[in-house]
């Protein structure tokens, strides 16, 4: 029932190679990022299921995410684990080449080139001082 609601998240399927800069931001010092994202389809294409491997300055974290359709909001959503303990729910939206990801503390927007082999943009972070600020200038490259 969900496949018509993600076929057009193909366009993420396979690997990527992403490298960002990390902005300096209220709590932490600018760096760099170097990641492995991967994403496939969880049998019966229902699911999109994505893994990161990333280096945070050096610092080594990973993730797994669950993308879906959610038939109760009846929109796109993505559950995020990490190896920090911390999970979170995201709204996502594919319109066109233009992806964005939308959680209570962090946010992204981003647009694939025409070839949809490379997806650039950036994350931002809510901060309690001065809200949303720029966080990671992302680059994702298939691999």
């Amino acid at each position: 029932m969900a496949i018509h609601h993600l076929s057009h998240l193909d366009i993420f399927i396979g690997t990527w190679n992403t490298t960002g800069d990390v902005l300096e931001t209220e709590n932490s010092p600018a760096s760099t990022l170097v990641a492995t994202d991967t994403y496939q389809w969880l049998s019966g294409k229902h699911f999109i299921i994505h893994h990161a491997d990333a280096r945070f300055g050096g610092t080594p974290t990973r993730s797994m995410e669950v993308m879906g359709y959610d038939l109760i909001s009846k929109k796109l959503i993505a559950r995020s684990y990490d190896d920090h303990g911390i999970s979170e729910v995201f709204d996502l939206s594919l319109n066109g080449k233009n992806w964005s990801i939308t959680g209570e503390s962090v946010r992204f927007e981003g647009k694939f080139n025409a070839k949809g082999n490379k997806l650039t943009g950036l994350w931002e972070l809510k901060n309690k001082k001065s809200g949303w600020q720029p966080w990671i200038n992302l680059k994702l490259v298939r691999a």
